[in-house]
């Protein structure tokens, strides 16, 4: 009876060790600045842009399309375009969230949204991400913002907020 006990012992904290260094983590972060200064706003976009249906699992089932400017697949990734969206055309961000990956440890932040196709008359729940993470060779490590779509420049400052 010990034996067994004790042979489920180990199996549960393996199992729990892999559970907890393995799983992806997150943290809301849309009371963070300056994902604050954005969120359930009205904003247009700057220059063309795509929906994408995502390549992977999206991070949340609500928002299972991709926003994409440039910044991150690429234009020409190759990938299925839903929907084209030209210049001046109106997103709400709902949310934002920093997610660390379960196998890597990198941390990417996103925000989340909704934008509408007039040209398809649909509505896509979209991810989008927006920031880098300074973490090398950095004694605080801290977050810039490139230039996105609703921008006209990009944000200058660093932010220090922290990752999960």
């Amino acid at each position: 009876m010990k034996k067994t006990v004790l042979g489920l012992g180990i199996v549960l904290s393996i199992a729990f060790m892999y559970y907890f260094l393995y799983s992806p983590k997150y943290k809301e972060v849309s009371q963070e600045k300056p994902f604050s200064e954005i969120l359930n706003k009205k904003l247009t976009t700057k220059r063309y842009a795509v929906i994408l249906k995502h390549p992977e699992h999206s991070i949340h089932e609500q928002y299972n399309y991709h926003f994409e400017d440039g910044n991150s697949y690429g234009m020409d990734s190759g990938l299925e375009i839903i929907a084209d969206i030209p210049i001046g055309t109106e997103v709400v961000l709902d949310k934002a969230e920093l997610h660390t990956g379960r196998v890597s440890g990198t941390t990417t932040a996103y925000v989340f949204g909704t934008i509408y196709s007039k040209e398809k008359k649909k509505r896509y729940d979209f991810q989008y991400p927006w920031g880098d993470y300074h973490l090398l060779f950095e004694d605080t490590p801290f977050w810039t913002f490139k230039l996105a779509f609703w921008q006209d420049k990009p944000l200058t400052q660093k932010y220090f907020i922290k990752v999960p």
